[in-house]
């Protein structure tokens, strides 16, 4: 007899674990702070995101029964620790977390980046929302692995700034990346490598082979975490092809007559002077090596989305049906 393989889920938490979440100080924690805390689904472990900044890893020790957690001593005192510095992380009492949130707040804030604010912020104002038609259900997604021997195999380890989900059945997804005025559309995270990332997340199929069952295990999850998801159960034929967006905020110049954020795109993404763009960029274009992304007939196309917007007086409700100042859909 054939042997059957069963696919290991890399997304997602246990019941025991989720019960005794809701019974800990760090849920009172979230619940009274739902306005700037979002919970990530992780690989039998949860992130708390503050400015869409993990200040706390969060795991469940079964033997013990215990919710146990792993902070950046960063967040504590402020002090920037090598990636290789054994003191850089340390285990910490969630009513120690509880009790210095203000002081974690704070040094969140002073490190993280307005993009990231801002991402947070966006988030929020979409998922307080009931209207929207859309729920964000996570946040810097990176695709899990069983093993560091998996990861470093691995041809795929992009990341997703935003995940949403549509919340009309069949479920469209909306894998996002957000920018925020023009300083990160150039460089090595810019929008040619989030491009190339797209591109080859559809190329290796990883959606139908891992991305369409952990969205089903993110959602169970948050559900018994007693996070309010506007969705019932569904199976994976409810979930449609993703779609992709670049969300661009304060897309202003920065001083008169210079180029805003989407003419600076621009000079990235063509190989023409398209949306008004003043320059090209002088390494291969977007368009040379994956072609015109906003051709429906291309291998990998995207939605793009500007606003002039800025963190102080984001009011985007529905992250991608909302109020944007210019909407560029595929044709």
């Amino acid at each position: 007899m054939k042997k059957t393989t069963v696919k290991k889920i890399t997304r997602g938490i246990f019941k025991d674990f989720a019960e005794a979440f809701k019974q800990s100080e760090l849920y009172e924690l979230y619940a009274d702070h739902k306005d700037e805390l979002l919970i990530g689904i992780r690989n039998n472990y949860l992130n708390l995101y503050y400015n869409c900044d993990s200040i706390a890893k969060i795991e469940y020790k079964k033997q013990d029964k215990e919710i146990v957690c792993v902070i950046d001593k960063y967040y504590l005192n402020g002090k920037h620790y090598s990636s290789t510095d054994k003191e850089k992380r340390d285990l910490i009492k969630q009513s120690e977390i509880c009790k210095q949130y203000e002081v974690i707040k704070k040094h969140s804030n002073a490190k993280a980046t307005t993009e990231k604010k801002a991402q947070s912020k966006l988030v929020l104002l979409n998922n307080e929302n009931k209207d929207s038609n859309w729920f964000c259900i996570d946040v810097e997604y990176v695709k899990q692995f069983n093993s560091q021997n998996e990861k470093k195999a691995a041809d795929f380890n992009g990341r997703f700034d935003i995940i949403a989900l549509s919340k009309k059945k069949p479920h469209r997804v909306a894998l996002i990346e957000l920018k925020y005025g023009s300083s990160a559309i150039g460089g090595k995270s810019g929008i040619y490598k989030h491009v190339e990332d797209f591109s080859k997340f559809c190329e290796k199929g990883y959606f139908e082979g891992h991305l369409k069952q952990e969205i089903i295990e993110i959602v169970k999850s948050q559900k018994e975490l007693g996070i309010s998801v506007p969705f019932k159960s569904f199976e994976e034929f409810d979930i449609l092809t993703p779609e992709f967006f670049f969300i661009t905020l304060n897309n202003n110049a920065k001083k008169e007559n210079a180029s805003t954020p989407k003419q600076t795109m621009a000079g990235y993404l063509f190989n023409d002077m398209r949306w008004g763009c003043k320059k090209l960029t002088t390494k291969d274009s977007v368009e040379k090596m994956f072609g015109d992304i906003t051709k429906k007939d291309n291998k990998f196309f995207a939605t793009f989305l500007f606003s002039k917007a800025t963190l102080e007086n984001i009011g985007i409700t529905d992250i991608i049906d909302g109020t944007y100042n210019e909407r560029i859909l595929p044709v």
